[in-house]
């Protein structure tokens, strides 16, 4: 029977949603990538101390560190915001850095390791659900209660513990050594933990795909179980992957801000999100902007990337419905 299709103005507010989470995705990423010309533009750098520099604003060259406001004008406050477009447009940081260049660089790294971390995530989870949810038995229940285990362990500690583990001394792999300020290290560390949160529900897709007539179908033919695996359950899989795609970057963009934040992600002179929130804690008073626009930019990424995740999951529920 052919399901109801939703009511327009529901329809409407899912395209327009989703529409909106793109441009949003799309401004940021774009943004980010930007940030080795704006840095050129501007003439600044975001990763050294310039506490001794100067700054061009209203037609005069002025400190980039200025005297406290306070009635003995003892110590100094980084230049607050412009926001004309130019060198410390968003002001500057206690090193003397210019902010918006180092929010576009942070947004660099805050992507990269949270979208490379999505699909190690996705890619162990899906391997881990074929094998456990196609061959069944003992090897279903092992994995499974390996993914039990680490889903009782609370992801970021779990995190921060493994972070610590390999913050001094960077990660052996036989030959391989990964150095600690390495992105590789909170790549592989973010995509474990957050494994079994794809693994459970693909395994379930799985297990389901494993049953149905078709696979049924080839396995009486005589195909193989890589064949079957290839050739009939992957393509029915990958909707399951488009839904959890975005949202498993979402979760790895937060750990990442989390872990950077306490100084265990990111490591100096890089820059993330994480890290510029860390870098303004000391200015909230003074100069809040430091550390409220890196949060701002993590929400509106966040925020879009679960819409869309909920869009695909709506669109695909509806083609389901259309097709039964």
């Amino acid at each position: 029977m052919q399901g109801k299709p939703y009511p327009q103005g529901v329809g409407h507010a899912m395209r327009l949603n989703a529409w909106c989470a793109v441009v949003a995705l799309v401004f940021v990423v774009v943004s980010s990538l930007l940030a080795p010309l704006y840095a050129h533009f501007c003439g600044v750098d975001p990763f050294n101390s310039n506490v001794a520099g100067t700054a061009w604003r209203a037609g005069r060259s002025v400190d980039v560190m200025q005297p406290n406001a306070n009635p003995l004008h003892l110590g100094l406050s980084p230049l607050g915001p412009d926001w004309r477009l130019g060198a410390y447009m968003l002001g500057a940081d206690t090193q003397g850095r210019d902010v918006a260049a180092r929010l576009l660089y942070g947004g660099r790294s805050s992507l990269l390791i949270s979208g490379a971390s999505a699909m190690m995530c996705l890619l162990i989870a899906g391997s881990v659900a074929l094998w456990a949810g196609y061959k069944g038995g003992w090897s279903d229940i092992i994995l499974s209660r390996c993914m039990d285990i680490l889903w009782a362990i609370p992801v970021y500690l779990l995190a921060i513990s493994l972070s610590v583990v390999t913050l001094g001394h960077g990660l052996k792999l036989g030959p391989v050594h990964v150095e600690a300020d390495s992105f590789l290290i909170p790549i592989m560390i973010i995509a474990m933990v957050y494994v079994p949160y794809a693994a459970r529900s693909l395994r379930a897709q799985v297990k389901r795909l494993a049953c149905a007539e078709f696979v049924l179908a080839a396995r009486s033919a005589g195909a193989s179980d890589l064949r079957i695996i290839v050739r009939e359950i992957l393509p029915n899989l990958w909707p399951s992957f488009l839904v959890l795609a975005p949202l498993v970057m979402a979760l790895c963009l937060m750990a990442e801000s989390a872990l950077s934040f306490l100084s265990l992600g990111v490591q100096a002179p890089a820059a993330s999100w994480g890290t510029i929130i860390l870098d303004g804690e000391g200015l909230l008073y003074t100069r809040p902007l430091v550390a409220i626009a890196p949060g701002l930019l993590i929400a509106v990424t966040v925020l879009s990337l679960n819409v869309l995740g909920e869009v695909v999951q709506s669109a695909l529920d509806a083609s389901e419905r259309d097709g039964a």
